[in-house]
């Protein structure tokens, strides 16, 4: 399993995937691109994992000997990985950069793979991690795929076809990237991507009653989303502002922090809160455990997420926030995004409105606020959804199927 950043707390889909793999009896190995701990904030699954992954440092006697292994061993196939980065790559300057580390990175990995006698590799994200799972099939013939989840197989596609024609198969985690890809690549997409939502694990998201609401208490809704403009938490806010003015006292928590680029993002809405005077109304609590998100979703009334398509293509997949609300008998409101359809049904376990439509996202709100026997039968409503749909082993065991059907060998 090859991802990008490891233990990174935010991406929790693929931290699930592994542990259920894990409790399933599959054999895997864990390599990553970086060592990633989010400033020591480290979800308790992962501590383990963390500590026999594979990761390699930079300036290292491995990492130089396995450019030499390899250009005596077969040279023609790694300059031409070489050259495949660089050429697929020259109009996207970030992703040029990082081929340069990718290319000798994949070749050390590559050799590593050989000494443990790693059969198939897998991916996440089909931009770095299956541009080193290429790297490697180029340059020992082992087989990868790839799961596709949302920036990556949607705008940043830089490479993506051929990645495509050389995996064995490949994943995405919602019906509409399914689609979407379908439309530019055509009938090889139905050929080799499947559809397999992530799921989550029922025994930690468990259903939880309702919180007494007398009417008295603010309103209360979790936000769980790393500040990036697709999460739309501007919007939220808002809302949230526009409930003040009529009357209806709210209190928003926002868990999640910077994502792993530059961004000035959570410092805008913070400037928004200010200016808006909701600091008493909207918290920021940053990246947190598992433990402490399934804490503040059973705190709150309802699960919110305000996501939207941005201009450069952004747009969220199936947010684990709404998920994990559901799981524990909170209903959603949320934006009517593809992906997020697929999950939420509008009036039965959630409310969808308009994207970057803050009246519509507070009328939503009023109305959830104001009929809390309602919300209770959505939450209840989500919760059988999730339970009968988004198990995480039972997906898992889904993959397995697809890994034993696609690559032709017991796991």
């Amino acid at each position: 399993m090859v991802v990008s950043r490891f233990p990174k707390v935010t991406e929790t889909f693929q931290l699930r995937e592994m542990v259920a793999l894990g409790n399933l009896g599959v054999p895997f190995e864990l390599y990553a691109i970086t060592h990633h701990d989010d400033g020591g904030t480290v979800q308790a699954e992962a501590r383990d994992l963390d500590a026999r992954a594979n990761y390699f440092k930079r300036l290292s006697w491995e990492m130089l000997k396995a450019q030499i292994v390899w250009l005596r061993r077969n040279p023609r196939a790694y300059l031409d990985a070489w050259k495949w980065g660089i050429t697929t790559n020259l109009t996207a300057p970030d992703f040029l950069i990082r081929t340069f580390l990718l290319v000798p990175l994949a070749a050390a990995m590559a050799l590593r793979m050989e000494r443990d006698g790693i059969e198939h590799v897998h991916a996440h994200f089909a931009t770095y991690p299956t541009h080193v799972a290429l790297v490697i099939k180029q340059l020992t013939g082992l087989p990868f795929s790839f799961t596709g989840h949302a920036h990556d197989i949607q705008h940043r596609t830089e490479g993506l076809e051929t990645k495509i024609d050389e995996c064995e198969f490949f994943v995405t985690c919602t019906q509409y990237s399914h689609d979407q890809l379908r439309l530019f690549y055509g009938d090889k997409v139905d050929k080799k991507c499947h559809v397999v939502h992530h799921g989550i694990d029922l025994d930690q998201f468990t259903f939880r009653e309702p919180q007494p609401d007398d009417g008295e208490r603010p309103f209360r809704m979790t936000c769980v989303a790393t500040f990036e403009e697709c999460k739309g938490h501007e919007y939220l806010v808002e809302a949230v502002r526009l409930l003040r003015e009529r009357g209806i006292e709210s209190e928003l928590v926002l868990v999640g922090g910077d994502p792993p680029r530059k961004s000035s993002h959570q410092d805008t809405i913070k400037a928004q809160v200010a200016e808006a005077g909701l600091e008493d109304s909207v918290r920021f609590l940053g990246k947190r455990p598992l433990a402490e998100v399934r804490d503040w979703i059973e705190w709150s009334d309802i699960g919110v997420l305000a996501c939207c398509r941005t201009a450069k293509g952004d747009l969220d997949g199936l947010p684990n926030v709404l998920t994990e609300s559901l799981g524990m008998g909170r209903a959603v409101v949320s934006t009517e995004q593809p992906g997020v359809m697929e999950l939420v049904v509008h009036g039965e376990n959630g409310l969808l409105v308009r994207t970057r439509d803050a009246p519509a996202l507070a009328d939503a709100l009023e109305e959830m606020r104001r009929d809390p026997e309602r919300r209770a039968k959505m939450g209840r409503s989500g919760h059988e959804t999730v339970v009968r749909d988004e198990n995480v082993i039972e997906k898992t065991q889904e993959l397995l199927r697809i890994y034993m059907e696609r690559v032709s060998r017991p796991l």
